[in-house]
């Protein structure tokens, strides 16, 4: 059996997302249309015999401190539960993570590395684990990881890890620009204005409920970000992107996730590139180019 796999971690965005409500548990109820990107982190993962989970890391700045980080905290529930399961497991795993996907982006780079090195080290332990007790761990880990598990594109309820599956999206272009300043999720949700939220009281929805919302938020078509307004007022480098590319693109501009990303449908891959040019020259940032995922990152 081998003992190194190679991987590779895709971005995200939230084409829509909509807070409903806040729930009873501090959390709030969310629906959230998602899709990947071909914008990959790397990972190189093997088992080793030194025990517990050893990370080095490359490429774009992570800050905090990297045990903590999404990655090594799912290798060690992984390994807890496969021993929970009776597995014998001596050894532990190394990590080589290079990041590409910045960080603080809304992109859900840290989510899709839990995710992806789960599945990996699942099948490097002989997979001990099914899927459904890989989408728990998941679970616990975030609200975004357990969308890497499947994919590409799907509706995320509740708190936004549970998913509904929805078809490929159609092959396109999309151009992602970012100001260059990480913005703080916990920041952007306690901005929020709960007066705008579509639920008012009680926030008790029916699976009913959530299907009828669905259906009319995907009817819509209407790109929107319920998050939008409250990073707007953190980080008004954002609405400048915004209105620049809404200059070249009306109605196909909007913050993806939490911020302070935006993104940008385009025609194709030339007009985006041209854009990117543009906005970077004119309002600095980093600014990228790519297409929609069409096959799931992992098979089971």
């Amino acid at each position: 059996m081998s003992k190194t796999v190679y991987l590779r971690s895709p971005a995200k965005i939230n084409l829509s997302l909509l807070i409903l409500c806040r729930r009873p548990d501090g959390y709030h109820e969310l629906l959230t249309e998602m899709a990947m990107i071909d914008l990959f982190d790397n990972l190189k993962l093997e088992r080793t015999r030194a025990e517990g989970v050893h990370i080095s890391l490359s490429g774009r700045p992570i800050d905090g401190d990297p045990r903590k980080n999404l990655v090594v905290r799912a290798l060690e529930a992984l390994t807890k539960k496969a021993m929970e399961k009776g597995e014998r497991i001596s050894g532990g795993f190394a990590v080589d993570l290079e990041k590409n996907i910045p960080v603080g982006a809304g992109l859900g780079g840290g989510s899709s590395n839990a995710a992806i090195v789960l599945w990996g080290g699942n099948r490097l332990l002989g997979s001990p684990l099914t899927r459904d007790e890989l989408e728990a761990i998941c679970r616990d880990l975030g609200s975004d990881v357990p969308f890497f598990l499947g994919g590409p594109r799907a509706m995320g309820v509740g708190r936004g890890e549970r998913l509904v599956a929805l078809p490929p999206p159609a092959p396109g272009t999309v151009l992602l620009w970012n100001p260059g300043v990480p913005l703080p999720t916990a920041s952007v949700y306690k901005a929020l204005d709960p007066s705008t939220f579509p639920v008012q009281g009680p926030c008790e929805l029916t699976e009913e409920d959530r299907s009828i919302k669905i259906g009319s938020l995907l009817k819509s078509g209407k790109l929107l970000n319920s998050l939008e307004a409250p990073a707007l007022s953190i980080c008004p480098q954002i609405s400048k992107g915004i209105e620049f590319l809404e200059r070249y693109r009306p109605g196909n501009v909007r913050m993806t996730g939490s911020g302070p990303t935006v993104f940008a449908r385009c025609d194709s891959r030339e007009e985006g590139q041209s854009l990117s040019g543009r906005i970077v020259a004119e309002l600095g940032g980093w600014s990228g180019v790519h297409a929609y995922l069409e096959d799931p990152p992992v098979s089971f």
